[in-house]
């Protein structure tokens, strides 16, 4: 009669620890990278609002150097400068230049009209169209 040779199958070590505990291990070390995967991007997120706030801190300076700049720039004094330096300065013009507009279109030509202050013909000077179309 032959021998019953029984045969060693290699097993491999993992095949002892029970499933639970591997399905455990695998929970646990899939959670552990989900947490360093978490504070990776929470970190970066950090990181790119402190370089936001600083380029807003930068704008901010930048718009109020532009404002004072601005400000300057429309003073009386720089604006007065500006029309001189462009030939655009302007001033009142004299009694002899002004020509008013009597009612019904007429212009007024006598040196009487002209000299009158500016309150007395209040509502002589308009535009002849603009009286016809009011009607």
């Amino acid at each position: 009669m032959a021998k019953n040779k029984r045969r060693r199958r290699y097993q491999h070590p993992l095949a002892y620890i029970p499933k639970p505990v591997s399905i455990g291990f695998v929970a646990v070390v899939s959670l552990a990278l989900v947490y360093l995967w978490i504070g990776h991007k929470c970190s970066q997120y950090s990181e790119e609002i402190k370089r936001l706030d600083n380029q807003s801190a930068d704008l901010d300076n930048e718009r109020i150097r532009e404002q004072t700049k601005w400000d300057a720039m429309k003073s009386a004094d720089k604006l007065d400068q500006l029309l001189v330096r462009h030939g655009l300065m302007m001033s009142y013009p004299t009694a002899a230049q002004v020509v008013r507009v009597g009612p019904g279109g007429a212009v007024a030509t006598s040196p009487a009209l002209a000299q009158q202050t500016p309150g007395a013909t209040r509502g002589a000077t308009r535009v002849a169209g603009s009286s016809r179309a009011n009607h």
